[in-house]
């Protein structure tokens, strides 16, 4: 198994986890602590731009940064399960554009590996739950 497949596979196991602790709470609960794990997977390429690149990009990623984390709680408000979608379109940031930011080589795959289950795990359940009430 190559390098790049490890890290995305151990990142998966690492979201498949998180899901069994997160699985037994409630439905805002889930989507509260989703959002605080986008929120610190937002913050790790905010500090790779502090500590590898230009004051315009690292300009640019606060910005994006804070305007994902604001839509998404933002959106929250009425449906939670975006924080699963946010949490996709994440990992689709990593396995593209995580490579390119100067973070280590094997973050993007095992971020988005992490990303890919966890936004999927936090749509369905939350998605579930919704329909319950």
């Amino acid at each position: 198994m190559s390098g790049y497949w490890l890290a995305a596979a151990i990142g998966a196991g690492s979201g498949l986890l998180l899901l069994a602790f997160l699985v037994r709470l409630d439905a805002k609960t889930i989507a509260n602590q989703g959002l605080i794990a986008l929120v610190a997977m937002l913050a790790i390429y905010v500090g790779a731009r502090l500590v590898s690149g230009s004051l315009e990009e690292i300009l640019w990623e606060t910005a994006l940064a804070l305007a994902a984390a604001s839509v998404t709680q933002a959106i929250m408000l009425r449906w939670p399960p975006i924080v699963g979608v946010a949490i996709l379109l994440h990992g689709t940031y990593d396995a593209l554009v995580g490579p390119h930011t100067g973070v280590a080589e094997w973050y993007p795959p095992l971020c988005a590996g992490f990303d890919f289950v966890v936004g999927a795990g936090l749509l369905v359940i939350l998605l579930r739950r919704e329909r319950a009430y």
